[in-house]
């Protein structure tokens, strides 16, 4: 069955919108209602001016009833009878189009709120849920799948709305005027309806379902080809990741038109219908043995209601196609605003870091992995102190890092701050630079990459972070200074450069903490120690943790954890392994 399918949807859609949305659904609910009553007086008197234009007398009685004086030509009382239809039929116009627009523009700016709302919340959720994600599915659900929920979802539900009230407002209206002939129409829309439930609808939905995931394969597709342009180029695999998208993108391209095409039918049908029924009328008003004259008022309503009633039939078909096809999208959403409701950090207003970092017998483990990441780690950490992570690939470092972030959470065990703040907290955050192996670079001037975020840079800081980083020297080269656009991912820097920039955006914020993840492997040695000549500068006064692949490049750090396979092996110093000859170089 459809209907439960419809009626699960919208009460998903009444879930996601907040309570003042809902009131807003009152108002679109309130402005269908006028203008169906609108609608409803409109083919009142185009019935009227009917009769009037084959028997002026009749308008004398309508006139009077408005003020008129009586005794009015023909000519006048047909030229008044219009003026009045023209103005009524021009409100109620002005009135219907006034819906639209507020209709459209409410829908639409519940539709970026929502995004807006969607992406905080995404923003709250715990780093482990993108570990086992597309970031694909993540951008197809903001961009593509919110948009269809709101643009087709929510838009074809207040069209259903409106025009359903109009033709339940007409209907009655025919029945008021000829119940046999109400009766008739009745019947006919009836069949449409169950044709619609039954039959198509059910399509509309399976499309909607192979166009989400022809959509959402072919962005992941189109996002590799970008991204790995230089690998695909000289593995010579072109044709490959472009047959890849042509594939998804044809899938979505077919149903897209199946889909197009099918939504014309109704309208084929309905426009046959409409002049069968036409022609039925004639001859059921002709048994009837009424006159020509007398039918001429009911076949001029009939008209104005057939004019009226058949498009916004289809409409409500075209619609409800529209709707079915976005209750995948709609499910989707309402499963993503689910699954990343749970806020994984707190707010703690008086965090300070005044002693040590201490993680307490620490237990991790990835999603759908059996073995743990991190096993019983327990150490402590002292304010102002430099602490080196070595370990081969695989040992835990990374992880180690991102359990002390607060990033992760630690199934067991607890990492603390003084021994009573959560490493889970925004303050906690807000006090640590953080330099990773692999730096993220916007498509942007370097000042705002320094920035990263800010909309109002502040100059003495921005400054203060080029000379702490040593990039300086580099940037007065360049002809537009820290104006000079970096390209997407930084492409146009090489990787020490890439590195300073981010050692700058960590010391903007001109944090207590530092933490290095494995910032120089990608270098070659001559970068690498310029590079950490660099790191040793900016890491004076400051709590350092520092993960390297090479001992040698811990030698200034106080303590050296050395870590092997999730467990900590021995927490010692560079002097100690050099004596053993552990260090090499």
């Amino acid at each position: 069955m459809s209907s439960p399918f419809i009626s699960s949807a919208i009460q998903k859609i009444r879930f996601l919108l907040t309570k003042e949305e809902k009131i807003k659904w009152v108002g679109i609910a309130l402005f269908a209602s006028c203008t169906s009553l609108l609608e409803v007086v409109t083919a009142s008197v185009i019935v009227v001016f009917a009769q009037v234009l084959n028997q002026p007398d009749i308008g004398q009685k309508y006139l009077s009833m408005v003020g008129f004086s009586s005794g009015l030509v023909p000519g006048r009382i047909v030229l008044y009878i219009a003026i009045i239809v023209g103005i009524i039929y021009l409100v109620k116009n002005l009135v219907a189009a006034a819906e639209v627009f507020y209709q459209n523009f409410t829908i639409q700016k519940m539709n970026y709120l929502f995004k807006e709302k969607l992406l905080h919340r995404y923003a709250e959720a715990d780093y482990g849920f993108y570990l086992t994600r597309n970031s694909s599915l993540g951008v197809t659900v903001v961009s593509g799948d919110t948009e269809l929920m709101f643009s087709g979802g929510m838009i074809s539900i207040a069209s259903i709305l409106s025009e359903s009230v109009i033709f339940i407002c007409l209907i009655g209206m025919v029945v008021y005027m000829n119940p046999s002939l109400a009766i008739t129409i009745f019947g006919v829309s009836v069949v449409l309806w169950l044709f619609s439930i039954k039959i198509m609808l059910p399509q509309f939905y399976k499309w909607g379902q192979r166009m989400q995931e022809a959509a959402l394969n072919s962005e992941q597709n189109l996002l590799q080809f970008f991204h790995g342009f230089k690998e695909i180029v000289l593995l010579g695999k072109r044709e490959a990741f472009v047959n890849a998208f042509q594939y998804h993108s044809r899938k979505k391209s077919r149903i897209q038109a199946i889909q197009t095409a099918t939504n014309v039918l109704p309208r084929m049908i309905i426009e046959v219908l409409f002049v069968g029924l036409f022609v039925t009328t004639i001859a059921f008003l002709c048994l009837e043995h009424e006159s020509p004259v007398q039918m001429l008022g009911v076949l001029g309503g009939y008209l104005y209601l057939g004019f009226r009633l058949m498009p916004g039939l289809n409409r409500v078909i075209n619609m409800l196609n529209v709707f079915k096809a976005a209750i995948p999208s709609i499910e989707r959403v309402y499963k993503e605003y689910a699954v990343s409701a749970k806020e994984s950090y707190v707010d703690i207003p008086e965090f300070v870091f005044e002693e040590c970092i201490e993680l307490k017998d620490v237990s991790f483990c990835y999603p759908n992995v059996k073995k743990n990441a991190l096993q019983n780690i327990s150490f402590q950490i002292k304010k102002g102190e430099c602490i080196g992570v070595v370990g081969e690939t695989g040992s835990g470092k990374s992880t180690l890092i991102d359990v002390l972030l607060g990033l992760l959470k630690p199934q067991k065990g607890t990492v603390l701050i003084d021994d009573m703040y959560l490493v889970g907290s925004y303050q906690w955050h807000q006090k640590i630079g953080y330099v990773p192996q692999s730096v993220y670079l916007t498509d942007d001037t370097i000042e705002a990459n320094i920035a990263f975020g800010e909309k109002k840079i502040d100059e003495s800081r921005l400054n203060a972070a080029i000379n702490a980083a040593q990039l300086r020297k580099f940037i007065d080269q360049l002809p537009e200074g820290f104006k000079t656009f970096v390209g997407e991912r930084g492409i146009r820097l090489s990787g020490g450069e890439r590195q300073r920039i981010s050692i700058a955006r960590a010391l903007y914020r001109n944090p207590e903490v530092l933490i290095f993840d494995e910032a120089t492997s990608a270098l070659d040695n001559e970068t690498e120690a310029k590079l950490m000549e660099t790191i040793n500068a900016v890491s004076q006064n400051r709590t350092v943790i520092m993960i390297a692949h090479r001992l040698t490049t811990l030698k200034n750090c106080d303590r050296i954890v050395m870590m092997e396979k999730g467990s900590i092996d021995q927490i010692t110093t560079y002097e100690i392994l050099q004596k053993n000859k552990q260090v090499v170089v």
